[in-house]
C-alpha cells in the first residue's frame, strides 16, 4: 500500500546543503540590493513599526527572565569569590554581550520570526507574489529586502530597552537573594564595563535580527519556488523557518566569537 510522500525535514540529509546554499544566495542578493539602494523605504518603515508593536511586550517580559538568569549566574561567582564589587561587571558582560543577545535572539526568532515566515508563506499560497511578478515588480525588492532589514532594525532598536530591563532584573534578584547592593552593582558597571562591550552586543543583536529575517523569509519563499499552496505547507514553512533561524543564530554567534570576541 502506498503511504504517500514522506515529509522532508529542513535539517536532514541533502536538505542541509540545499538550505545553506539557498540562504547564502539569498543573503548575497539582499546585500547587493542594499548596496545598489534598491530598498523600499516606506514598506521597511511599516514593517519596523509593526514589528516593534508586536514584539515589544514579549521582548520586555523575556528580558526580565533573562535578567534573572544573568543575576543567578553572577551570584554564583559572588558566592565563590566573595567579590561584591565585580558583580555588576559580570552581570553586564553577560547581559550586554554573551547570554543576553543570544537568548534575546531566540525570543525574537520565536515571536517575530515565526510571524514573518507565516506572512511570506501566506503571500505565496495566495499567489500575491505571482501578482507582483505579473505587475512587473521584483518580489525580492518589495518583499524580501524590506523584511530582512526591518527585522534587523527591530532587533537593534530593542537592544537598549532589553538590556536595561535585564540589568534591573539581575540587580533586583541579586539584592533579594544574595544581599548584593544595587548601588555597588551600578558602580561596578560604570567603572569596569567599556563602551566597546555594549557596541559588540549591539552588533550581535543586529546580526541575529538579520539572520532571523533572512531564514524565515527564505522559508516562506520556498512555497512560491516549489509551487506549494496547501495550508499544511504554510505550517511546514513556519516550522522550517524556526529551525533555520534558531540554528543559524547559534552558528552566527560562534562565528562572531571566533572572529575576535565580538
Amino acid at each position: 500500500m502506498n503511504a504517500g510522500p514522506v515529509p522532508t525535514s529542513p535539517v536532514h540529509g541533502d536538505g542541509v546543503f540545499e538550505g545553506v546554499g539557498s540562504l547564502l544566495v539569498r543573503a548575497y542578493r539582499v546585500v547587493r540590493a542594499l548596496l545598489s539602494r534598491r530598498l523600499d523605504g516606506r514598506e521597511t518603515l511599516r514593517l519596523v513599526d509593526l514589528g516593534l508593536r508586536d514584539v515589544l511586550p514579549t521582548a520586555l517580559i523575556a528580558s526580565v527572565v533573562i535578567g534573572g538568569i544573568v543575576g543567578m549566574q553572577g551570584l554564583g561567582y559572588l558566592t565563590r569569590y566573595a567579590a561584591t564589587e565585580v558583580f555588576g561587571w559580570a552581570a553586564a558582560m553577560s547581559a550586554f554581550r554573551d547570554i543576553g543577545p543570544l537568548l534575546f535572539g531566540f525570543t525574537l526568532a520565536a515571536r517575530l520570526g515565526t510571524r514573518n515566515a507565516a506572512e511570506v508563506a501566506t503571500l505565496a499560497a495566495r499567489e500575491r507574489l505571482d501578482a507582483l511578478t505579473a505587475l512587473g515588480l521584483d518580489p525580492a525588492r518589495v518583499v524580501v529586502v524590506p523584511r530582512v532589514v526591518a527585522i534587523a532594525v527591530v532587533a537593534a532598536l530593542l537592544y537598549a530597552p532589553g538590556v536595561v530591563v535585564m540589568m534591573v532584573s539581575a540587580f533586583a534578584l541579586a539584592a533579594v537573594v544574595g544581599g548584593q547592593s544595587p548601588v555597588i552593582s551600578a558602580w561596578s558597571v560604570v567603572s569596569y564595563v567599556d563602551v566597546s562591550i555594549v557596541v559588540e552586543g549591539l552588533v550581535r543583536q543586529l546580526c541575529f535580527g538579520a539572520t532571523i529575517g533572512l531564514c524565515t523569509t527564505e522559508a516562506g519563499l520556498r512555497l512560491w519556488l516549489t509551487d506549494k499552496r496547501a495550508a499544511a505547507d504554510i505550517g511546514q514553512a513556519v516550522f522550517r523557518g524556526s529551525v533555520l533561524s534558531l540554528t543559524s543564530i547559534v552558528v552566527v554567534n560562534l562565528i562572531l566569537s571566533l572572529l575576535g570576541g565580538v
